[in-house]
């Protein structure tokens, strides 16, 4: 059997096909185009784009997989599973997923964009099955989570969250502003760890259960109007992060009784952040088991969403 995961966010198309024993096949995706200069797309826009990505990716999967396999389709519906969490982009995935699950003649489920990176990140980890902390850092989301394992989804509790903008926002605001494109991640990233000059320190605000980036960020453009070093800005950026992440998930952590913490979403394929949380924690006193996911299955991807679709699937009642 195959299972069949669709995941239309803001910026990525994609498309993933895991087997019975939950062993990833093959996944595509593509970013969707932003213009130079611009900090992101308008729904409207990224809806059309993925509705465009979808054929070419969609035929890239069945070339490696016979569509009689199938047994069920599974699609991020919405953002997140509390109420009024809403994107139209979504749409795009859901209505290409009912359009696939009618043809095939099998089941539709339908889960959300933030389970599905709770899944991907775990793949490939080891973490006992109790319950954990899960952080979603991306452009979208700063949340960490307690989460709780269940047969067919995950219940999660929101423990900590950002105020303003995202982790994400922050670093591609402030790239856009450094012209060095959008998504500004990686360039951001890669001057961040490549910089051995004095270091830039940011103001940050953190506490166990919030965090705020919109005065790291007013900072960093203060900082870049008087003609601050663009590398000197991105590790100031960089550690900014950090040391919020350390405070905030540290925190939450502690006070939730968990030990274990993943680190899920786009952001969290940082080479940065990688290099250093760690030590940031235990600067703080923080003792957790702290694991990153794959760099694959931190960007935006369908492997979590098809993994959850098996789960869904051979747990159905």
């Amino acid at each position: 059997m195959i299972f069949l995961g669709i995941d239309t966010s803001c910026y990525t198309t994609s498309v993933a096909a895991v087997d019975e024993n939950g062993k990833l096949i093959c996944q595509k995706r593509r970013l969707l185009s932003v213009a130079e200069g611009e900090r992101g797309l308008r729904q409207s826009e990224a809806f059309f784009k993925h509705v465009n990505n979808f054929p070419e990716l969609y035929k890239g999967v069945l070339e490696e997989i016979n569509p009689k396999d199938i047994a069920c389709v599974c699609v991020s519906t919405q953002p997140r599973s509390i109420s009024n969490s809403y994107m139209p982009v979504f749409f795009a995935g859901r209505r290409l997923a009912e359009s696939i699950a009618m043809s095939l003649d099998v089941p539709l489920f339908a889960t959300d964009h933030q389970q599905g990176h709770v899944e991907a990140a775990l793949y490939g980890l080891n973490v006992p099955d109790k319950p954990f902390c899960a952080v979603h850092l991306s452009g979208g989301t700063t949340e960490v989570l307690l989460v709780k394992e269940q047969p067919t989804e995950y219940k999660t509790k929101i423990l900590a969250a950002t105020n303003d903008i995202n982790a994400g926002q922050l670093i591609d605001r402030l790239g856009v502003k450094m012209d060095l494109g959008f998504p500004a991640g990686k360039e951001v990233d890669k001057l961040a760890c490549e910089f051995r000059g004095q270091k830039l320190i940011l103001p940050i605000s953190a506490s166990f259960d919030a965090c705020s980036f919109s005065g790291t960020e007013a900072a960093a453009i203060r900082e870049l109007e008087a003609g601050c070093d663009k590398a000197a800005l991105c590790e100031g950026i960089m550690s900014a992060i950090t040391r919020t992440l350390s405070k905030m998930v540290g925190g939450a952590a502690y006070y939730a009784g968990v030990q274990d913490v993943i680190m899920a979403g786009g952001v969290s394929s940082s080479t940065y952040l990688r290099n250093n949380l760690s030590a940031a924690l235990e600067k703080r006193g923080m003792s957790v088991n702290l694991q990153f996911s794959q760099r694959e299955f931190s960007a935006d991807n369908a492997v979590g969403v098809a993994l959850l679709g098996r789960k869904k699937y051979l747990n159905r009642g």
